[in-house]
């Protein structure tokens, strides 16, 4: 097979034919993914076969792997594996349902942020589901020099537990996961290692506040600076076949699945988080 580079979007996004992720890559083959999605933050892979195993060693070629928080939703023998799942067996959840309806970039709030990320298709609804991208490198790009200079310096407090409690609980129940992870600090601009351009690195789901400014100043920010980056034209929407796998740079996207179906529509993904240990 001889692989072969579609691009998806002027923005982001690229198909990726002439290649089984079932198998270790050659290194040039490699090699040429890897710069691809430098240059299109995102790509698809169609018709995969991929096993727990093989997904894993995929993602590992590109740096080492991290552990969700959430270990009730990670395959016991294969903890790099994180289950999206709206599955139950035994009337127990197979993995976390309808995660991730808000836009985001994966573990923010970890000290070492994320790489990227890979979501394999094991059993998807023949309609809905989708997941949306977007170009947080696009969105800083055309902000005006004026708001990109305001920006540059500035930090943001991330934290797991924002997205799911709406903010910061101090008093939350002990032995919640959700505070296994306490509050950090990344820039709000980040220049990407590998490409070179600046990108945004705010989110909805993880973001609590912008550390200069106060709490208003914050939260309108955050606002413009969610809804620039989610504009029409930096957006890519994901239709989800079976076998699909989708890797995609966190350091220069936000994604969101759209909650589209229901439990009568099964979804069911195996997600490999690779860690990023750039320093900023």
């Amino acid at each position: 097979m001889t692989l072969k580079i579609t691009p998806i979007t002027p923005a982001l996004g690229a198909e990726i034919s002439g290649v089984d992720l079932s198998a270790p890559l050659s290194n040039a083959d490699f090699d040429a993914v890897h710069d691809a999605l430098v240059t299109h933050s995102l790509l698809v892979f169609r018709d995969q076969d991929l096993s727990p195993k093989a997904q894993v060693e995929f993602s590992r070629r590109f740096g080492p792997l991290m552990i969700h928080v959430l270990k009730e939703a990670l395959i016991e023998d294969q903890p790099e594996i994180y289950k999206v799942s709206n599955l139950t067996e035994d009337g127990k959840p197979k993995g976390r349902a309808y995660a991730g309806q808000y836009w985001h970039s994966d573990l923010t709030y970890e000290p070492r942020p994320s790489l990227g990320s890979v979501l394999y298709g094991v059993q998807v609804p023949e309609c809905g589901g989708d997941t949306l991208f977007a170009s947080t490198a696009n969105a800083y790009e055309t902000l005006s020099p004026a708001m990109q200079e305001f920006l540059d310096g500035l930090t943001a407090e991330h934290h797991f537990a924002h997205a799911f409690r709406g903010g910061s609980n101090p008093a939350a129940r002990k032995g919640d996961p959700l505070d296994e992870r306490p509050p950090v600090n990344h820039p709000i601009v980040r220049t990407h290692p590998e490409s070179g351009r600046k990108c945004l690195f705010v989110n909805e789901g993880f973001t609590v506040k912008i550390n200069e400014l106060s709490a208003s100043e914050s939260t309108n920010l955050l606002a413009f600076l969610c809804d620039h980056m989610s504009r029409p034209q930096t957006v890519l929407r994901h239709r989800w076949q079976n076998g699909d796998a989708v890797l995609w740079d966190n350091r220069a996207l936000v994604h969101r699945a759209v909650d589209d179906y229901g439990d009568n529509s099964p979804r069911h993904m195996h997600r490999t988080t690779i860690e990023d240990l750039a320093e900023y």
